[in-house]
Protein backbone atom coordinates (compact mmCIF):
# COMPACT_ATOMS: atom_id res chain seq x y z
CA UNK A 1 0.00 0.00 0.00
CA UNK A 2 2.85 2.41 0.63
CA UNK A 3 4.41 1.87 -2.81
CA UNK A 4 3.13 2.88 -6.20
CA UNK A 5 4.39 1.68 -9.55
CA UNK A 6 4.13 2.94 -13.10
CA UNK A 7 4.93 1.10 -16.31
CA UNK A 8 7.65 3.13 -18.04
CA UNK A 9 8.67 0.73 -20.81
CA UNK A 10 7.75 -2.58 -22.39
CA UNK A 11 9.88 -5.02 -24.34
CA UNK A 12 9.10 -8.38 -25.87
CA UNK A 13 11.20 -11.43 -25.02
CA UNK A 14 12.25 -13.30 -28.16
CA UNK A 15 13.82 -16.68 -28.86
CA UNK A 16 16.83 -16.34 -31.16
CA UNK A 17 19.33 -18.79 -32.65
CA UNK A 18 22.43 -18.47 -34.83
CA UNK A 19 22.05 -19.05 -38.58
CA UNK A 20 22.11 -22.76 -39.35
CA UNK A 21 20.58 -23.78 -36.02
CA UNK A 22 17.94 -26.53 -36.48
CA UNK A 23 15.25 -24.37 -34.82
CA UNK A 24 15.63 -21.89 -37.66
CA UNK A 25 13.95 -24.46 -39.91
CA UNK A 26 11.87 -26.43 -37.40
CA UNK A 27 10.86 -24.24 -34.46
CA UNK A 28 10.27 -25.82 -31.05
CA UNK A 29 6.61 -26.22 -30.17
CA UNK A 30 6.64 -27.87 -26.75
CA UNK A 31 8.50 -27.81 -23.46
CA UNK A 32 10.17 -31.07 -24.49
CA UNK A 33 11.44 -29.38 -27.65
CA UNK A 34 12.91 -26.54 -25.58
CA UNK A 35 14.60 -28.99 -23.22
CA UNK A 36 16.30 -30.68 -26.19
CA UNK A 37 18.28 -27.57 -27.14
CA UNK A 38 21.53 -26.10 -25.83
CA UNK A 39 21.10 -22.69 -24.25
CA UNK A 40 23.10 -19.54 -23.57
CA UNK A 41 21.44 -17.67 -20.71
CA UNK A 42 21.90 -14.76 -18.36
CA UNK A 43 23.08 -15.52 -14.85
CA UNK A 44 20.60 -16.64 -12.19
CA UNK A 45 18.95 -13.61 -10.62
CA UNK A 46 18.81 -11.46 -13.76
CA UNK A 47 15.40 -10.13 -14.75
CA UNK A 48 15.58 -11.74 -18.19
CA UNK A 49 16.45 -15.13 -16.72
CA UNK A 50 13.72 -14.85 -14.06
CA UNK A 51 11.06 -14.00 -16.66
CA UNK A 52 12.13 -16.93 -18.83
CA UNK A 53 12.21 -19.29 -15.83
CA UNK A 54 8.66 -18.27 -14.86
CA UNK A 55 7.55 -18.85 -18.43
CA UNK A 56 9.12 -22.33 -18.46
CA UNK A 57 7.46 -23.23 -15.16
CA UNK A 58 4.13 -22.14 -16.65
CA UNK A 59 4.75 -24.63 -19.47
CA UNK A 60 5.45 -27.36 -16.93
CA UNK A 61 9.21 -27.37 -17.54
CA UNK A 62 11.66 -26.95 -14.67
CA UNK A 63 14.33 -24.43 -15.75
CA UNK A 64 16.94 -26.87 -14.42
CA UNK A 65 15.92 -29.28 -17.20
CA UNK A 66 17.54 -27.02 -19.81
CA UNK A 67 20.98 -27.87 -21.15
CA UNK A 68 22.75 -24.59 -20.35
CA UNK A 69 25.96 -24.54 -22.35
CA UNK A 70 26.99 -21.11 -21.13
CA UNK A 71 25.78 -18.70 -18.45
CA UNK A 72 26.92 -15.08 -18.77
CA UNK A 73 26.55 -11.81 -16.80
CA UNK A 74 25.31 -9.43 -19.51
CA UNK A 75 22.86 -9.30 -22.40
CA UNK A 76 25.66 -8.32 -24.76
CA UNK A 77 27.77 -11.35 -23.80
CA UNK A 78 24.79 -13.69 -24.19
CA UNK A 79 23.96 -12.20 -27.59
CA UNK A 80 27.59 -12.53 -28.76
CA UNK A 81 27.77 -16.17 -27.61
CA UNK A 82 24.54 -16.97 -29.45
CA UNK A 83 25.89 -15.26 -32.57
CA UNK A 84 29.03 -17.42 -32.24
CA UNK A 85 26.88 -20.56 -32.34
CA UNK A 86 26.97 -21.66 -28.69
CA UNK A 87 23.19 -22.14 -28.56
CA UNK A 88 19.73 -20.65 -28.43
CA UNK A 89 18.83 -17.79 -26.13
CA UNK A 90 15.95 -15.65 -24.96
CA UNK A 91 16.59 -11.91 -24.75
CA UNK A 92 14.64 -8.68 -25.09
CA UNK A 93 13.82 -7.76 -28.67
CA UNK A 94 15.63 -4.44 -28.24
CA UNK A 95 18.86 -6.27 -27.32
CA UNK A 96 18.90 -8.44 -30.45
CA UNK A 97 17.36 -6.05 -33.01
CA UNK A 98 20.67 -5.10 -34.69
CA UNK A 99 21.85 -8.73 -34.75
CA UNK A 100 18.61 -9.83 -36.40
CA UNK A 101 18.85 -7.05 -38.98
CA UNK A 102 22.48 -7.98 -39.73
CA UNK A 103 21.60 -11.67 -40.12
CA UNK A 104 23.79 -12.69 -37.17
CA UNK A 105 20.78 -14.22 -35.38
CA UNK A 106 17.41 -15.58 -36.46
CA UNK A 107 14.23 -15.06 -34.49
CA UNK A 108 12.36 -18.31 -33.88
CA UNK A 109 8.56 -18.08 -33.70
CA UNK A 110 7.64 -18.89 -30.12
CA UNK A 111 5.12 -17.04 -27.94
CA UNK A 112 7.11 -15.52 -25.08
CA UNK A 113 5.96 -12.93 -22.54
CA UNK A 114 6.33 -9.19 -22.79
CA UNK A 115 8.47 -7.59 -20.10
CA UNK A 116 7.24 -4.54 -18.24
CA UNK A 117 9.69 -2.11 -16.69
CA UNK A 118 8.34 -0.31 -13.66
CA UNK A 119 9.24 2.84 -11.81
CA UNK A 120 8.44 2.27 -8.15
CA UNK A 121 8.17 4.98 -5.53
CA UNK A 122 6.94 5.47 -2.00
CA UNK A 123 3.53 7.19 -1.94
CA UNK A 124 4.27 9.34 1.09
CA UNK A 125 7.71 10.59 0.02
CA UNK A 126 8.40 13.56 -2.20
CA UNK A 127 10.55 12.24 -5.05
CA UNK A 128 12.62 15.42 -5.26
CA UNK A 129 13.39 17.44 -8.38
CA UNK A 130 15.85 15.00 -9.94
CA UNK A 131 13.57 11.99 -9.60
CA UNK A 132 10.56 14.02 -10.77
CA UNK A 133 12.50 15.19 -13.85
CA UNK A 134 13.61 11.63 -14.56
CA UNK A 135 10.01 10.40 -14.25
CA UNK A 136 8.80 13.12 -16.62
CA UNK A 137 11.46 12.13 -19.16
CA UNK A 138 10.22 8.52 -19.20
CA UNK A 139 7.27 7.26 -21.21
CA UNK A 140 4.54 9.86 -20.66
CA UNK A 141 1.97 7.16 -21.46
CA UNK A 142 3.07 5.09 -18.46
CA UNK A 143 0.21 3.98 -16.28
CA UNK A 144 -0.12 3.11 -12.66
CA UNK A 145 0.45 -0.62 -12.24
CA UNK A 146 -0.91 -0.90 -8.72
CA UNK A 147 0.56 -1.00 -5.25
Amino acid sequence: ESLTSRVVARDQLVLVVPPGHPWGETPPRTATDLAAGTWVLREAGSGTRSEFASFLLGMGLAPEALDIGLELPSNEAVRAAAEAGVGATVLSASVVAASLEAGLLRQVPFALPERRFLMIRHRARDPGRSAASFAAMLDPAGTEAGS
